[in-house]
């Protein structure tokens, strides 16, 4: 009888209960959109403007001809959106943006900015609406998957799964982006109606199955308040008593829609009215004849009068900038009152000069307070901000540029800090003496251009040039990477020559053992054979040829039969497995290990066939034997780029135990060449930098600031990680997370949510 390995997922509840979702969801969504289409006519009475009542009348007669539609392929697109759409990293999930990045709002235009921030307005209501029943579903679904607390993320039925779906369902059907907002936004609430419905029943259902719910992991505000109080001390001397200097005293002065302008320089000229952008859209959409399809949605009513309340914030934002420490007499903005504003041209640039210094600021805020980040490291940022906040004012689009002297000096600084995990790790203090003397003077500095931070850059490239011997550490890192790019080509080939080899009728034939050999080390042999050979050979090494005198030897039925032959050739044969082997640099102990096992079998055809057939049980393929090899790495390679091995503990699967589907491990890792991660070793953690993927992504290689070098197949990567002996410090350049959780501030700044 097979056991139940508590740390596997529940795969036959926890697809029942998505099926059970997909089937349920037509009849959902049918009577969310007959309560959204009433909506809307009510609202079609209720305003007063004609432009408003047009657009909300013709979004009811758009929804009359697509519902129908829009229900029957519903379940097909939400079938893809629970396995396609990744788990939101942030808090608010889709109302953040959907990990929405300072690059990609860049490139957006001022009508998809809209349209992020109506969606997350959608998604905020529909989570306030089925919230409390979620959070109980959240316990079943991940008892389902055997987590040890729950992870909201990993719930596929969470709300933003559904709206996912709505999203693709209504840009295939070409709804004009207005449109669909307005949908959306009159769907919310029923929808979520509906879905707390569905979360109880399916809640109930699972309770009913006997599946006992994971609990929330209690969260110690100890730990919250120690991030904000080493923040605080890493600031010390810079006035950190000051009211404008906490996040809970900044006013929403930077949304998603300003921070996009002020990347584009549309703050310079003066913002357009609430009624001049409503205007302008309907009539792109809707008069001009223009494909709605390419358009955004702009701002409805709803948000031209938060428009209005924002600028109506101006002067409290004047204020609070005034009023920031750290500015010398002669680096402060002189910022002018409201009142002295009349010009709009002066006004819109004066505005753009504020929300300059607001994005610095949240950004240095935000690298003082990430914790991978050694408090030292953390300090000699902090002590940067006044130096920052004057460089903004005369060039306020360094942030956005990544070849800036400024923004390439952050990155040095925190690229370089997250290879110590420990003011005790070597190096580390040579690593801050650098920063204190090229770095910290910086401070200090009157701030006219981008000279000294220049300066700074260079300096700081140059000493760790000089000291980390970069010669010496590219070498290493070429030679693990010929190495290993080798062995990837040559365990690709293998896998090839194994699936043919696997077809001969022989193979199921001979004991399992063989069959291992064949498709494992001899297809090694073979295939390395053909990647050094350089005559152009059908058979290099006469490797291949091999492969059918093997089979035969090793089936003492027929061997029996003709001793002779067999006598003749076992001195051959051991001969070329010992110099194939060779070439691979297979280990002695499990050559000599399958050399015992190949005697035995040809000792076989000299006893009588009534005890030769007692000894001749294993035979077939095994199940695991028809399975991918693990990589096979030679010792030379693994010595040349400091190879893991895969431990050889996996227990084989219960005969009467089902085989589990194969991970796609190339969409689990989602790791690329920068991230810093941590490994446990004997000695205790140790940080490492991803510096290398292999061409088909089965090998990574790691170095450290010593210029170790570590490296692993992707299988031993996901093992690490599922075990806890791997894990990830930062995955992308630490500036640039920083930058992103601005836009994430905008947004909540939009939402008027507050962290």
């Amino acid at each position: 009888m097979a056991t139940v390995d508590p740390s596997q997922p529940d795969l036959s509840k926890y697809q029942a209960l998505l099926t059970q979702a997909g089937l349920g969801s037509a009849a959902m969504l049918s009577k969310a959109l007959v309560v959204a289409r009433q909506s809307m006519r009510d609202d079609t009475q209720r305003v007063r403007g004609p432009m408003e009542r047009d657009h909300l009348a013709l979004a009811v007669k758009l929804l009359d001809f697509h519902a129908q539609q829009l229900c029957e392929r519903f379940p097909a697109a939400l079938k893809v959106a629970f396995h396609q759409n990744a788990p939101a990293q942030t808090r608010l999930g889709v109302m953040s943006g959907q990990g929405l990045r300072l690059e990609q709002l860049e490139l957006m235009s001022e009508t998809q900015v809209q349209e992020r921030v109506d969606l997350a307005r959608t998604m905020q209501r529909l989570q306030q609406v089925s919230e409390a029943a979620l959070h109980e579903l959240d316990r079943y679904v991940c008892a389902l998957l055997r987590l040890e607390g729950v992870d909201p993320q990993r719930n596929p039925l969470r709300p933003d799964s559904y709206v996912s779906a709505l999203q693709w369902l209504m840009a295939d059907l070409s709804i004009p982006p207005l449109v669909r907002m307005i949908w959306l936004q009159h769907l919310a609430s029923p929808l979520g109606v509906e879905l707390g419905a569905a979360y109880s029943e399916w809640t109930a259902a699972l309770r009913s199955q006997g599946v006992e719910p994971v609990g929330y992991a209690v969260v110690r505000r100890l730990e919250t308040h120690q991030v904000a109080d080493s923040a605080k001390q890493a600031v010390a001397g810079r006035s950190t008593s000051h009211p404008g200097r906490h996040p809970e005293h900044r006013q929403a002065a930077l949304t998603l829609d300003r921070l996009r302008r002020l990347m584009a320089g549309e703050l310079d000229r003066p913002e357009r009215s609430p009624k001049e952008v409503f205007g302008s859209q309907f009539a792109r959409e809707f008069e001009a004849g223009s494909d709605p399809s390419d358009t955004g949605f702009e701002a409805t009513v709803p948000a031209a009068f938060e428009a209005l309340q924002e600028m109506q914030q101006v002067d409290q934002v004047v204020q609070r900038m005034e009023q920031r420490p750290g500015l010398s007499s002669g680096t402060r903005p002189e910022m002018s009152s409201r009142a002295e504003l009349d010009d709009s041209g002066q006004q819109a640039q004066e505005l753009a000069r504020m929300l300059s210094l607001e994005v610095v600021t949240l950004m240095i805020d935000n690298l003082v307070k990430d914790t991978r980040l050694l408090e030292p490291v953390r300090e000699v940022i902090a002590r940067l901000e006044p130096a920052l906040l004057s460089l903004a004012l005369v060039d306020p689009r360094f942030f956005l540029d990544r070849q800036h002297p400024a923004r390439q000096l952050l990155q040095e600084i925190s690229g370089h800090g997250l290879a110590f995990g420990s003011v005790h790790d070597p190096d580390f203090s040579a690593f801050l003496v650098a920063l204190q003397r090229h770095v910290s003077p910086l401070a200090d500095m009157s701030i006219k251009n981008a000279l000294p931070f220049e300066q700074a850059l260079k300096n700081l490239q140059d000493l760790w040039n000089d000291v980390t011997n970069s010669a010496l550490v590219s070498e290493q890192m070429d030679s693990a990477m010929v190495a290993l790019s080798f062995a990837e080509k040559r365990n690709l080939l293998a896998d090839e020559m194994a699936a043919k080899m696997q077809a001969i009728p022989d193979m199921q034939r001979v004991p399992a053992g063989i069959v291992e050999f064949l498709c494992g080390p001899w297809a090694q042999v073979m295939a390395g054979a053909e990647l050094n050979d350089t005559q152009d050979s059908d058979d290099p090494g006469q490797y291949k040829e091999l492969v059918t005198v093997l089979l035969w030897s090793a089936q003492p039925a027929l061997t029996g039969k003709n001793i002779a032959r067999l006598t003749k050739l076992v001195p051959r044969l051991l001969s070329k497995l010992r110099e194939g082997l060779s070439l691979i640099d297979y280990p002695s102990v499990k050559t000599s290990a399958f050399f015992d096992m190949l005697m035995k079998l040809h000792q076989q055809a000299f006893k009588p066939e009534s005890e030769a057939s007692v000894e001749r049980r294993d035979r077939g393929l095994a199940p695991s034997l028809v399975s991918k090899h693990d990589p096979w790495v030679a010792p030379q390679e693994a010595k040349a780029s400091g190879f893991m091995e895969m431990p050889d503990d996996r227990m084989p699967p219960a005969a009467s135990e089902e085989p589990k589907p194969e991970e796609d491990l190339s969409t689990i890792t989602g790791l690329s060449v920068g991230a810093w991660v941590e490994l446990q070793t004997p000695t205790g953690w140790q940080r490492t930098q991803l510096s290398w993927i292999s061409p088909q992504g089965s090998m990574y290689l790691f170095t450290s600031v010593q210029g170790k070098t570590q490296s692993m197949t992707l299988r031993m990567l996901e093992r690490m990680r599922s075990e806890g002996t791997l894990r990830v410090v930062s995955d992308q350049p630490i500036v640039d997370g920083a930058l992103d959780a601005v836009v994430h501030t905008a947004m909540l700044n939009s939402l008027d949510v507050r962290p």
